[in-house]
């Protein structure tokens, strides 16, 4: 019998995903342990690898958004018989239980699909397959489902339009973009990334290599992790009270801290960043601030006893917020060290969604871009992110006598629903005194 491949479930909260590329082409031979297919989330990307050795079948199309434990394809063993048919789906057990308890939990949140969308809400569906219903006006009373146990997945509902072709290279997705843009055959780029996986860096050196023009002569769609971001900022934006404040801080003593600290944590491997010292000024504020600290859901502000920071982190195709969970009961070299191993894990696509699970407060950074100052974007529900820039030479007066100073500057956005100008206020300066007499963050 072939072995099912499935679309795993990383994280409770995880309902969708999308087979972003498969690594095996159709009918490819692939090895216990090799990376199959590429694995999105809303909040994460992972490579899922094989359980064992055989011919792999595909099942489902690159781009195709399905549900925890749908089969997305078959690995047949080497002397195995393929049939013309493929053997109907069966679901993985211990997805399904886990979704039958997430189901049970979130039961209520089913009242807003009306009737129109499914004739019933008790027909089982991914919630991609109701948006494309909606979406195409069809009734899924009339849809047949091949997910596990019945259930209706999105390339279920009619006039589904999913893309249809498999890459035949191991490459990123915004590698492919790009090779697109280039025109630059796949085929004829010499791979550099882990486990023979092309780069954008790849792409731009075949293109150099063949006198290449730059085109971009299509719009680019939105999709993946660049989607969900997209309309998470929208949404942020649509149904928060956003306003922002800026506060001038001086770095001096800041500065020879972090010196200090990178001499003293050299022998642990610990080399401690400005971000490092910023979110720890944050934990020590955060608990006399505990408004700053919290959650807006359904008209209500849910006041958090522990600090989760959330650190964003750019990667090549978005942003993500890794979470220092218990943040207040850490050392700062303990959230050091964390935060290093964060953002390694999210720029190698390591993350679990638990990892970006859970955060009370976020803070970003775009001074290393040369960034003065920028208005942060809530990451709803939290109520406050603060936006860290460059640091910078700045002017202290001493009486008439002016000394040079090293500065930055942090801009809080806040929710104004959840807390007034007044108490956000407070927060940005207790910030800054910490950060101004640092010594306070490491006692």
């Amino acid at each position: 019998m072939p072995t099912e491949i499935y679309l795993v479930k990383v994280g409770m909260t995880m309902t969708e995903g999308i087979v972003d590329e498969w690594y095996v082409a159709d009918g490819e031979p692939v090895e216990k342990g090799e990376p199959v297919y590429r694995l999105e989330t809303e909040k994460v990307n992972m490579d899922v690898e094989a359980d064992v050795s055989g011919i792999v079948k595909h099942i489902a199309t690159t781009g195709e958004t399905l549900a925890p434990g749908d089969v997305v394809g078959w690995i047949f063993a080497l002397d195995e018989a393929i049939p013309d048919e493929l053997p109907t789906p069966t679901a993985n057990p211990n997805i399904v239980a886990m979704d039958k308890a997430d189901d049970q939990a979130n039961t209520p949140k089913t009242a807003n699909i009306s009737a129109s969308d499914t004739g019933d809400t008790r027909i089982k569906a991914s919630p991609a397959a109701r948006r494309l219903a909606r979406e195409r006006n069809v009734s899924l009373k009339d849809v047949v489902g091949t997910g596990p146990g019945g259930r209706i997945v999105e390339r279920d509902v009619p006039a589904a339009d999913v893309p249809s072709t498999r890459p035949a290279q191991i490459a990123s997705p915004a590698a492919r973009r790009l090779a697109k843009e280039l025109d630059v055959d796949l085929s004829s780029v010499h791979a550099t990334g882990p486990r023979g996986r092309i780069t954008k860096d790849d792409v731009v050196n075949a293109a150099q290599a063949g006198s290449l023009e730059t085109v971009s002569a299509e719009p680019i769609p939105l999709k993946g992790m660049r989607k969900v971001i997209a309309e998470r900022m929208y949404q942020s934006l649509q149904s928060t009270a956003q306003l922002t404040i800026e506060m001038e801080v001086c770095m001096d003593d800041a500065i020879k801290l972090r010196g200090a600290l990178i001499e003293e944590w050299e022998s642990s491997g610990i080399r401690v960043t400005y971000t490092d010292l910023i979110v720890a000024a944050c934990v020590k504020a955060l608990p006399h601030h505990a408004n700053m600290n919290a959650t807006l859901v359904d008209g209500a502000t849910q006041l958090h006893s522990s600090i989760h920071v959330g650190i964003a982190v750019a990667l090549e195709d978005g942003l993500i917020v890794p979470v220092l969970h218990d943040a207040d009961r850490k050392s700062l070299k303990e959230r050091a060290l964390e935060a290093a191993s964060l953002a390694e894990r999210a720029k190698a696509g390591a993350l679990s969604l638990d990892d970006v699970n859970g955060g009370t407060f976020t803070v970003t950074s775009l001074g290393m871009y040369g960034v003065d100052t920028f208005t942060p974007i809530l990451n709803a529900p939290q109520v406050g992110i603060l936006g860290v820039g460059r640091i910078y030479d700045g002017v202290r007066w001493d009486e008439e006598h002016p000394t040079r100073t090293q500065c930055l500057r942090l801009s809080l956005t806040w929710d104004h629903r959840a807390l007034d100008g007044a108490p956000a206020a407070e927060f940005l300066s207790a910030v800054k005194d910490l950060l101004e007499s640092p010594y306070r963050l490491v006692i």
